[in-house]
């Protein structure tokens, strides 16, 4: 049996939070079977001292999320969208604890760079929570918008005075409908969230992954979630 088949994952970043300073742990979960994405590695953020469904609860979920209106807490206070679709007692409390009985390996992000390399898969960054609140070197020094592989990333850490613009390179600015964001403030490729598809603007296409388009295809193979390290244009979904 190969490291692939024994390892579930990796602590990629356990330090403290851009946001707050508060004590955060981003957990790298090599295999998925998420339909929409299809397997992906991806990347849970979360407070290492709460566990996440308490933190989105009692606002503690600040530390990974910022200031995002998706947040349980943040809904509370509109009507108008869904609130964020993360289902906090599912996955990301089943990796907390695996997290606290000593599961998951650490792994620098020059480790974690040649790791990717080996499993020859896209990463999602942020399958829960936004990657701003992690410093940008780490990304950086993970390889992320290198070229040697695909992923996505989306954010809503530009709601933050101290969002590093820096992560639009390979971000996409998250727009939703409560959103009043000026997006042309900040080089940026958008990803917005529609209510139906004669919302679409000229800049922008429909997600290709998305069940308007029939789900023609996923996330590891789209690639167009990818900041301005793509050409392509804007992305749209109409939320369900």
């Amino acid at each position: 049996m190969g490291k692939k088949d024994k390892v579930l994952g990796y602590v990629i970043y356990d330090n403290p939070s851009k946001y707050d300073s508060k004590p955060i742990i981003a957990i790298a979960i090599m295999n998925s079977k998420n339909p929409k994405t299809s397997d992906m590695i991806q990347i849970y953020i979360m407070r290492k001292d709460i566990a996440p469904h308490i933190a989105v609860k009692n606002g503690d979920d600040f530390s990974v999320c910022g200031k995002c209106p998706l947040r349980p807490i943040s809904f509370k206070d509109n009507d108008i969208v869904d609130p964020c679709y993360v289902i906090t007692w599912q996955a990301p409390l089943s990796i907390w604890n695996a997290f606290h009985r000593g599961r998951y390996e650490y792994a620098t992000p020059e480790q974690f760079r040649l790791i990717i390399q080996e499993y020859n898969k896209p990463v999602r960054f942020g399958a829960y929570a936004d990657p701003a609140c992690v410093p940008f070197e780490i990304w950086q020094a993970m390889g992320i918008g290198s070229g040697e592989f695909n992923y996505t990333s989306y954010t809503h850490g530009y709601l933050m005075p101290n969002f590093d613009e820096r992560l639009l390179a390979f971000s996409m600015l998250s727009l939703d409908q409560i959103n009043d964001y000026k997006p042309e403030l900040l080089n940026a490729r958008t990803y917005r969230v529609i209510n139906s598809i004669d919302q679409i603007r000229q800049d922008e296409i429909l997600c290709p992954a998305s069940k308007e388009q029939g789900y023609k295809t996923t996330c590891a193979k789209c690639g167009l979630c990818a900041g301005l390290s793509s050409k392509a244009k804007n992305i749209a979904i109409v939320s369900h």
